[in-house]
């Protein structure tokens, strides 16, 4: 496992993001393929009519869908980029590694925490980026306890946190022994933040349990 920091003109959306700054982007569990790569994600917080125009004229990007909207400021969509070599995403497919989760909030940079099959694999990756120019910041390596539990339910640090912090305070109980807005302050967000946590991380929880069907894996 490897978390890495790259400038946002490195990965996906570049320029729609250059002209749609304050959007909030969480993309996760992507496997880039040969040619190109089709993740799902959440975007939220800015203005969705500049976006989806924005997004619509990248020149990167070969289709946009609009899965569904969310409640309050956010939709999810499933985006087709077209690879580029040598880039980020050419990278990631000569080291078949794994995006476990991509987050863009503050207009400057991408923060990527990446499963790695093997060390070689996150050596040769190290070296591609540093070969071909890719700008990158390591922020951590280490071994998983459970790497196979983690791309498997694709669940977020910030939902796994959320979904613990609620569990063990009987958030799920009926009656439920404490209030979303208690259980926010107690992390540290806001109301919204955490709705929006516990949302997606039960949404990943049950489309790789319970629910079987592809078309809901995000």
């Amino acid at each position: 496992m490897a978390e890495f920091v790259f400038p946002a003109d490195e990965f996906v959306l570049a320029d729609t993001l250059t002209a749609v700054p304050d959007m909030h982007i969480e993309i996760q569990r992507v496997v880039a393929g040969e040619e190109r790569v089709t993740p799902y994600f959440w975007a939220s917080g800015g203005d969705f009519a500049a976006f989806e125009q924005a997004i619509r004229g990248d020149s990167t990007i070969q289709e946009v869908l609009t899965l569904k909207d969310g409640q309050g400021d956010e939709r999810f969509y499933r985006v087709a980029w077209k690879s580029n070599p040598p880039d980020l995403l050419s990278a990631l497919s000569e080291a078949k590694a794994t995006i476990l989760e991509a987050v863009r909030d503050d207009g400057s940079k991408w923060r990527l925490k990446i499963l790695f099959p093997d060390q070689d694999a996150l050596s040769a990756f190290h070296d591609f980026c540093a070969e071909n120019g890719i700008q990158f910041e390591v922020e951590r390596i280490y071994h998983s306890e459970n790497p196979q539990e983690e791309a498997e339910y694709g669940v977020t640090e910030e939902q796994q946190e959320a979904l613990v912090a609620a569990f063990e305070a009987d958030y799920f109980r009926v009656p439920r022994d404490v209030t979303l807005t208690e259980l926010a302050d107690e992390l540290g967000i806001s109301r919204n933040a955490l709705s929006a946590r516990l949302r997606r991380g039960q949404h990943n929880l049950l489309s790789r349990t319970l629910v079987h069907d592809e078309e809901h894996r995000v």
